[in-house]
């Protein structure tokens, strides 16, 4: 039985292992995509496996002794990725700014699941924390509803609810105009990216409301990746401070996350604090951080936090920020072949459009 259960341990160790490393497979299926999600839950699984395995004697000394090694470079794989979302990393951003109110925008993101009905546990969420700007997320005709009881707190609402994506309806609310302000369905996505220029007291901001398709059944994550990186590269381009906000449907350890910091050179409040996981709030195992708020120079946080939950599977986001230049800030250097695979998944994502258009 003994020697059973240690076979057992070595195949699933093999199992761990192998799924830890193909997403060094530069590709935008859908399943190896999806690997990058669960690296803690990989690290963590391929440490217990190990250990069973070991302790019931192990399944052959040469088997285990190549199980050993692949572990440690699948270990070693998912520690370089996972190593700026823990606290001994450094911060991009330390926190500390402080302004007065005037020179302040906080800023509220949740996604509230469609099928939720807890619409006043949203509505106490945003009295209570009282965001300059509200992001909502995979909203329906039924949430459109539920929400108006907020066009008194807010003087600003612009929503999209699409016919087809229904998951991915959204409601931007903002207590300061917006200059201008449009959802745009960037490649033919059937998803809104949000895009408004907010007219705030100290100094207009661009703001990228994001909630693109995740990699999922026979999904590529092509639209995905293309949507974050096109926000990147305007973030990039524009001499505002911008802030880049939703639910990215990734992982800021996965590839083109940290392509799209790289290249919107963008601040990430949980590099050096921690995962502060986002999803799933109902999954005692299933946890990544997928919702996101990100900002250029010209904001300098000072507060951060996932908050509790709201009947959703998603924990609301919330961000404090002054307009201003935060000394210490610190930015993830851009790779040389950054643009050109940037690039590259772009002009994927056009051709994906083009042949639907001809289709």
């Amino acid at each position: 039985m003994r020697q059973a259960i240690a076979v057992i341990a070595g195949i699933l160790l093999a199992l761990l292992c192998i799924a830890s490393l193909l997403p060094l497979v530069e590709t935008d299926t859908w399943w190896i995509r999806y690997l990058d999600f669960p690296r803690m839950q990989f690290a963590a699984g391929i440490v217990l496996a190990w250990v069973i395995m070991a302790a019931l004697g192990g399944i052959g000394h040469g088997a285990a002794r190549w199980l050993t090694v692949l572990a440690i470079a699948a270990l070693a794989y998912h520690g370089w990725r996972l190593w700026p979302y823990q606290p001994m990393a450094a911060k991009m951003d330390p926190g500390t700014a402080t302004c007065a109110p005037e020179d302040r925008i906080s800023v509220l993101v949740a996604n509230v699941q469609r099928s939720n009905r807890q619409a006043e546990e949203v509505i106490a969420l945003a009295r209570a924390q009282d965001p300059d700007l509200f992001l909502v997320l995979e909203t329906n005709g039924w949430w459109d509803e539920a929400l108006q009881a907020l066009d008194a707190d807010y003087a600003h609402h612009i929503q999209d609810i699409p016919s087809d994506a229904t998951y991915y309806g959204m409601h931007v609310f903002s207590r300061h105009p917006f200059a201008s302000s449009e959802m745009r369905y960037p490649f033919g996505a059937d998803t809104p990216l949000f895009d408004g220029v907010l007219d705030h007291p100290a100094g207009q901001i661009r703001v990228f409301g994001l909630h693109p398709r995740p990699p999922h059944y026979f999904q590529p994550s092509t639209l995905r990746d293309a949507t974050m990186l096109q926000a990147a590269i305007e973030a990039r381009d524009e001499t505002r401070p911008t802030l880049l906000a939703g639910d990215f449907n990734a992982a800021p350890w996965e590839r083109t996350a940290r392509r799209t910091l790289r290249l919107g050179e963008l601040v990430d409040p949980r590099a050096g604090r921690g995962p502060m996981v986002s999803f799933d709030a109902n999954s005692w195992w299933m946890k990544w951080p997928l919702d996101q708020i990100l900002w250029s120079r010209g904001l300098a946080m000072a507060d951060f936090a996932v908050l509790p939950g709201i009947g959703s599977d998603h924990y609301p986001l919330r961000a404090d920020l002054c307009l201003a230049q935060a000394p210490g800030q610190r930015l993830v250097p851009m790779h040389e072949d950054d643009p050109a695979e940037a690039e590259a998944t772009l002009e994927k994502a056009r051709a994906m459009r083009d042949d639907a258009f001809d289709g």
